[in-house]
């Protein structure tokens, strides 16, 4: 199974639940101005990005690093599941050679556990409340045009499935291993490597824009890359990895219930 990422849309629902929906529409809208207030306080205090607990550069010599940067790439567009044993692989080896830790490199100890997981609740609620509305623009334009835009493999294969067992692999590929595999290499290793080259933002929107495209599905680069850029910008907030790893999964997760409410109305 390829990288699961999906951007939420909005499905038909029956009538009894319309009132989870206005519900879920109102929290997504208060999590929203509560992290744009917090951006915004940040932005003027000029602690949003650039800080002193910004990301360590990726420790690698550079001819190295774009010849795994374009492994894992040609690997992940031929949808081989071997990308994720060299994310490991090569991450472990590369903090080896330079005697790093992942907890040195990665930030693993800068965020308490409670805040880790309100603020990935939070932020990835306030993701979803511009996503929902971005995918149907995206899907009425590309339908205007008359571009074929399908759905991810991924999903069209989890349509597919009608056992419990199957539906349970992909819930756990999609909301454990795939966020920590991609945030692994896109956000800890990626975006680090490219900040050696080049400034904060080019290199927050630079990764994102590879983690979009990577997912080879032209109706879901723009919801990609807009959560790219969020997970680069709480990577380099925080500089913790796991804040990205956490709000990623809260995403996929998002994502998967609405694909069993739409697989249960069908």
């Amino acid at each position: 199974m390829n990288v699961t990422d999906v951007s939420p849309v909005r499905i038909d629902q029956p009538e009894y639940v319309v009132a989870l929906d206005w519900l879920f529409e109102l929290i997504t809208l208060i999590c929203f101005l509560r992290v744009a207030t917090y951006v915004m306080q940040q932005a003027r205090q000029k602690t949003l990005v650039g800080s002193p607990r910004s990301p360590q550069p990726f420790p690698i010599q550079p001819t190295v690093g774009w010849l795994f940067t374009a492994s894992i790439l040609l690997l992940l567009f031929a949808q081989s599941p071997l990308y994720m044993l060299l994310v490991l692989a090569g991450i472990w080896v590369f903090l080896t050679a330079e005697q790093r830790s992942a907890d040195y490199q990665f930030g693993l100890g800068h965020i308490a556990i409670f805040d880790l997981v309100r603020w990935a609740l939070v932020v990835c609620a306030a993701v979803s409340f511009l996503e929902i509305p971005l995918s149907n623009v995206v899907d009425r334009t590309m339908t205007w045009l008359q571009v074929p835009h399908p759905a991810q493999e991924s999903v069209e294969m989890f349509r597919t499935f009608n056992k419990p067992g199957e539906i349970a692999l992909f819930l756990f590929q999609a909301v454990i291993i795939s966020p920590f595999i991609e945030e692994l290499f896109f956000r800890g290793f990626l975006y680090s490597f490219l900040k050696r080259f080049t400034l904060i933002w080019p290199a927050i929107i630079l990764s994102a824009g590879v983690f979009a495209f990577a997912h080879a599905n032209i109706g879901s680069v723009l919801q990609l890359w807009l959560l790219g850029i969020v997970l680069g910008v709480a990577y380099e907030h925080t500089g913790s990895l796991l804040l990205p790893m956490a709000i990623h999964s809260c995403f996929n997760f998002i994502t998967a219930i609405s694909l069993l409410i739409e697989k249960g109305n069908s």
